[in-house]
């Protein structure tokens, strides 16, 4: 009888580790399936997600415990952009380089680093309204649920919804979000990252930000003390429901006059073409004396690829976490060799007071060192002053 209770004990703890290791695999298929797009006859996905290690990950769910969540920890929050036909392939942060033959340069997750140092990692996907084919219809989305589509959002199959749309823009989903998933907050500073037209939304969200500090329904700790513009676009087209200007001067009014005057530091990482300025987008060259202006030069992509070159502005950004700030240096003359000043350029691991300094001055940063590979351990940024067009 012993050996038989024993034999019974034996068994029901080997499928005790069965049946956690079915959980576990089971949850590891559910996270996995995030971001997903939604399926016909579904709601359409969006929200926060708070991402571990190797890409796991897990929605932000009001009043639930996340596992890659800790409200003690530094945050931040990354917001990709215009996503045309790509709803089912929204960013996270598996990141491969490689170069035009095709051959391996680099194949890393963008978010371990962070997470080693103690940060919670997030990043809200709208991609379900991001997804138009024309970019303008995708930022009209980001301030106002009135444009000429509304809301409207794209399903798996490509097929464009009207039921189930949200009636606020995707900003004001962003922020409920953000008040939510941060209730109970308590660590020491929050980042803000906007690519593409996600740094607009990344700006319109620290309005709402402020407005709701203002109005005393969420608390000042929850004021983000940086934000990084990562190749940052802004259409031409003047808009009604923004006093008629364009996107590119709403941002900058509502940097120049709010979020500066808050205390919130704003660095800027040009990478591509596509965000120069006319007759693409507008260049905002008023803008760039008042942030932490940095030209990237992807070189590992090719010329002719201005689409890996704008990606690789958030992709460095968020990689860079994981080495030290990068030298700043400068020239003597046009022939000189580059040297280093001591001071540092920036990246997502420059702190604080040196970007609040770099904010100070009129000048900007070009990479001379690093351009052909991924890596950003061997990235050196020259000082110089700041140019119209570059």
């Amino acid at each position: 009888m012993g050996c038989k209770r024993k034999g019974l004990r034996v068994l029901g703890l080997v499928l005790g580790i069965l049946l956690l290791l079915l959980v576990v695999v089971a949850g590891s298929v559910v996270i996995s399936q995030w971001p997903r797009p939604a399926e016909p006859g579904e709601k359409p996905v969006y929200g926060l997600v708070w991402y571990g290690r190797d890409n796991a990950g897990q929605p932000a769910q009001s009043g639930q415990a996340n596992p890659y969540y800790d409200p003690a920890k530094p945050t931040i929050i990354f917001v990709h952009g215009w996503l045309p036909d790509q709803v089912g392939t929204p960013p996270d942060f598996r990141y491969a380089a490689t170069d035009e033959e095709g051959q391996a340069l680099l194949e890393t997750n963008l978010a371990n680093a962070w997470i080693a140092g103690g940060w919670n990692v997030g990043v809200f996907y709208w991609a379900a309204f991001a997804d138009e084919d024309v970019v303008v219809t995708a930022e009209n989305k980001i301030w106002t649920a009135d444009s000429l589509v509304g809301m409207r959002w794209r399903s798996a199959d490509g097929v464009y919804h009207v039921d189930s749309a949200p009636d606020v823009s995707a900003s004001a989903l962003f922020y409920e979000a953000y008040k939510s998933a941060l209730a109970g907050y308590e660590g020491e500073t929050i980042h803000l990252a906007g690519h593409s037209l996600g740094n607009q939304m990344a700006v319109a969200v620290t309005l709402r930000i402020l407005e709701g500090i203002a109005r005393g329904e969420i608390g000042e700790n929850l004021r983000p003390q940086r934000i990084a513009l990562l190749d940052p676009y802004w259409s031409l087209e003047e808009k009604d429901f923004l006093g008629g200007v364009n996107t590119g001067t709403a941002v900058r009014q509502a940097i120049t006059e709010q979020i500066i005057p808050a205390g919130i530091l704003v660095e800027w990482y040009r990478s591509s073409l596509l965000t120069r300025g006319e007759p693409v987008s507008d260049a905002n060259e008023e803008l760039r004396p008042l942030t932490a202006y940095t030209r990237l030069f992807p070189n590992f992509c090719p010329v002719t690829d201005q689409v890996c070159r704008h990606d690789a502005a958030w992709q460095l950004y968020f990689l860079s976490y994981g080495d030290p700030p990068p030298p700043e240096c400068v020239r003597s003359g046009p022939d000189a060799p580059c040297e280093a000043t001591g001071d540092a350029a920036a990246s997502a691991r420059t702190p604080d007071e040196r970007i609040a300094e770099m904010m100070s001055l009129p000048l900007q940063w070009r990479q001379v060192h690093g351009r052909l590979t991924p890596q950003t351990d061997d990235d050196w940024f020259e000082r110089v002053e700041m140019r119209v067009g570059d």
